[in-house]
């Protein structure tokens, strides 16, 4: 499905994505501002950033620069109050940044990287953003999950896994976070339509940290980020969609998510656990 196939339904809105400089966040920002839309690039590298929303508006698209790393609270919030502060509303939020690493890492705020960029992060830039968002007539958040969620297991009393920590087991269970948040989001908020797919295995950079010989395999065996950006592109913009939220979409396709996923109980409990972790007060 080509970005031509959707309306455009983004025309003059302001979206936000993060992950913005490269991979499937690079592509969606690059073809949303191409249908019209105001893109706000979240990004831990502003020069990065800088060359790209050059590239977007030399081809006539609007884009700015959104300094943010998500493995830091002062960051995010930084990002969330630069966002606010000189935008009335937020159309659009695209969940898109994420990492994966081999060994385990703490940032400075005390958290498993992983965790906090893919999961944390997110909760807290989201959940800053919620009166921008609520200030717009059709608001859509769309958060970047995985398949892998399939795989993941939440142990309440390890969910940093400071003990038996796996790259892949980490990421696993940051995108089954991800979902129960996609889930509770929109039971909090029925004002927002809030989404969240798997794009396909992709070949972006996420797998950077693997061998040479494995990041060969994955560049010849993957999809192309166009390819993962799409479904994205259609979550943010196609007008079919509106009002449908708390969904899984795997591509173009609503999907059933894990059992684990769809535990309400634990959904309001991460919540919970994520509101604390962040700092935040904790909502009703």
């Amino acid at each position: 499905m080509s970005t031509a196939a959707v309306p455009r339904a983004v025309a003059g809105r302001t979206v936000l994505v993060t992950g913005a400089t490269s991979g499937i966040g690079l592509e969606a920002a690059r073809q949303l501002a191409q249908m019209g839309a105001r893109v706000v690039l979240g990004a831990r590298n502003p020069a990065r950033a800088s060359a790209v929303a050059l590239e977007i508006t030399r081809r006539g698209g609007a884009a700015e620069v959104l300094p943010i790393d998500l493995a830091s609270f002062e960051s995010t919030r930084e990002a969330a109050a630069r966002f606010s502060a000189s935008h009335e509303r937020l159309d659009v939020l695209v969940n898109n940044a994420g990492t994966a690493v081999a060994r385990r890492e703490v940032t400075a705020d005390g958290h498993e990287r992983t965790w906090q960029t893919n999961f944390l992060g997110q909760f807290l830039l989201t959940r800053l953003l919620i009166p921008a968002l609520r200030r717009a007539p059709k608001p859509r958040v769309v958060n970047v999950g995985s398949d892998a969620h399939r795989t993941g297991k939440l142990e309440w009393d390890n969910l940093e896994l400071e003990k038996g920590y796996g790259g892949y087991r980490a990421y696993a269970n940051t995108k089954l976070a991800l979902a129960l948040f996609t889930r509770e989001l929109a039971r909090r908020e029925p004002g927002i339509a809030v989404n969240v797919l798997h794009p396909g295995a992709i070949a972006t950079n996420i797998w950077k940290p693997l061998p040479a010989p494995a990041r060969w395999l994955i560049a010849v065996l993957l999809r192309s980020t166009e390819s993962g950006a799409a479904p994205v592109i259609r979550l943010a913009a196609d007008p079919d969609l509106e009002g449908v939220t708390g969904r899984y979409f795997s591509r173009f396709r609503e999907a059933k998510l894990a059992r684990a996923a769809q535990d309400d109980t634990d959904a309001a409990k991460l919540w919970r656990i994520a509101e604390k972790a962040t700092g935040l007060s904790p909502s009703s």
